[in-house]
């Protein structure tokens, strides 16, 4: 049985006829979702990560129940550390319009921030904004290829035709390959232009974030009365922090 919330109205469903699907009625809660995996047995789960944070803390029939026997498809955001180390002897990195992972850690090759290498039966490209191949050790927007991809989005053309590229599905996602093993960057339609150049505002949130002083920070793109395009730093400081120009010229330094 399959269980799919949390996608609005992109829904695909590239699965073998006669399954059951079980679409979750009511608001979405992660105990509510939970509570369903538990009462239905779902064996084939595509949600956004909360139930998943919600598991860790959640104590399960024979240690997390139903959910070790299911196969558990998560996105639109990354997981934290906690919830890897939780789960990362099933973990895989996958997408529902291919219903299946298509890049893996092995049992005994964990490598902390990597979604892991490929499968076999998939074929990946990474490529520029314009198509091109990447050199190697170069960041690029994902391409993935596998027979078990869905051929469209339900009454959606307009994203089948910039989703499914041939027999090519393009995830939106940026990936770095390293020795084999690819590691999540983004999403390619984060990207900002400045000053002509692409930039990513997670890679700058990470640098403001390992300050000290920093409790949470989100950067924006921000449109200059010139019409050209910069950047703009909201940031939390910690209980103490020392607030002002100076604070602000340290930041900004760390950037």
């Amino acid at each position: 049985m399959y269980f799919a919330y949390g996608f609005g109205n992109s829904f695909t469903f590239p699965f073998s006829i006669g399954a059951t699907t079980l679409l979750m009625v009511g608001q979405p809660l992660a105990e509510a979702v939970l509570d369903t995996v538990e009462t239905f047995k779902t064996n084939r789960n595509f949600w956004v990560a909360d139930p998943l944070h919600c598991s860790s803390s959640r104590k399960f029939s024979q240690d997390k129940g139903s959910l070790v026997a299911a196969a558990i498809v998560s996105a639109a955001e990354i997981l934290s550390e906690d919830v890897y180390n939780a789960w990362k002897h099933l973990t895989g990195h996958g997408s529902t319009e291919l219903s299946h992972i298509y890049l893996s850690n092995q049992l005994d090759d964990h490598r902390m921030g990597a979604a892991g290498a490929r499968v076999p039966g998939y074929e990946i490209r990474l490529v520029t904004p314009d198509g091109e191949p990447v050199e190697p050790g170069e960041e690029g927007a994902m391409l993935i290829r596998g027979h078990s991809s869905a051929p469209c989005y339900w009454n959606r053309a307009e994203k089948t035709s910039e989703t499914m590229r041939g027999d090519w599905m393009a995830t939106g996602d940026r990936f770095v390959e390293r020795d084999g093993y690819y590691y999540f960057l983004g999403r390619t339609d984060d990207l900002i232009k400045v000053s002509g150049q692409w930039v990513w505002p997670m890679e700058v949130e990470r640098c403001l974030n390992e300050h000290p002083d920093v409790h949470e920070c989100a950067i924006l793109a921000h449109e200059l009365e010139d019409r050209r395009i910069t950047l703009r730093a909201v940031v939390k400081l910690r209980d103490g922090a020392v607030h002002g120009d100076v604070q602000t010229r340290i930041l900004c330094a760390t950037t």
